[in-house]
């Protein structure tokens, strides 16, 4: 009985530090060791001015056994007034009642299949995500919870869109919540792993020499690993997690930028047709 009751207890505190992540092998960050100082250069350089561009690309998401390829159209934008004329009201305005923060970004999102056979149309704005289908003449509002990202694209994303928007124009920092590691481990290729907390949920971030972050972890869920393109930014990320028993894939190549300078605020609009039935995902 002994033995058994000895073998429950080791089995328990293995668990405990394979939950912790690197923790607990980590060493503690120092004012002057080299991971400070890499992790400072990584502060600066995500803090530098960000040019949101048109991003246009590839995605693929899914089950790994069975992913779908779409491509897409990304940008964003600041306006005033998120209501119009026509049709029905795009999703916003109700930050304050909901309990958002006042970002006041708006994005916009275009996606196709095939050649330009126009799928979706998204905007996210304080909070809110509207979803316009044309093909099926339907669309969706309602809060961008995970929840709701899941039931419409049938997994959940690694972070919010205005993180990945943040994360695309090579804003880490925000994109990440800004985080502040706790420990860190040096790889053998000189990579350097930061071991974070936030809430209840444990990351890991690992940045290369030149304090790009190459690989994000939310531990339990997503892992994301990043490659660049000449000008530092992000060119490919490449995410896989296990829900539900099954393991998920998500690929999203970034193909070209354009400057956004010549966006006007109409850019930023997404009208839901009058015909188009609209339903709520808060419900």
């Amino acid at each position: 009985m002994m033995t058994a009751e000895r073998s429950f207890f080791f089995a328990g505190l293995a668990l405990l530090a394979l939950l912790a992540g690197c923790a607990p092998q980590g060493q503690m960050m120092t004012p002057d060791s080299d991971a400070t100082r890499r992790w400072q250069t990584f502060v600066e350089r995500s803090s530098r001015p960000a040019e949101y561009d048109v991003l246009s690309g590839s995605l693929r998401f899914g089950p790994v056994d069975d992913t779908r390829r779409v491509t897409y159209t990304l940008w964003s934008g600041q306006r005033s007034d998120s209501l119009s004329d026509e049709g029905h009201e795009p999703a916003g305005m109700e930050a304050a009642e909901n309990g958002m923060t006042g970002d006041d970004r708006v994005i916009r999102l275009e996606i196709n299949a095939g050649v330009g056979a126009n799928v979706a149309k998204g905007l996210f704005e304080n909070g809110r995500v509207l979803l316009v289908l044309p093909r099926d003449e339907k669309a969706y509002v309602g809060m961008e919870s995970a929840e709701n990202l899941r039931r419409l694209l049938g997994l959940p994303l690694p972070m919010r869109m205005t993180r990945l928007n943040d994360l695309l124009a090579g804003r880490y920092l925000s994109a990440l919540d800004g985080p502040a590691p706790e420990r860190y481990l040096t790889g053998s290729d000189g990579n350097i792993i930061y071991c974070y907390r936030s809430g209840d949920r444990q990351y890991e971030l690992e940045l290369n020499a030149e304090a790009l972050p190459v690989r994000w972890s939310d531990a339990g869920r997503w892992t994301l690993d990043m490659a660049y393109d000449e000008n530092a930014l992000p060119r490919r990320l490449d995410g896989h997690m296990e829900a539900d028993g099954k393991q998920l894939r998500m690929v999203l190549l970034v193909k070209s930028r354009a400057s956004s300078d010549e966006l006007t605020e109409g850019n930023l609009e997404l009208n839901v047709p009058a015909a188009f039935a609209v339903y709520s995902l808060d419900y």
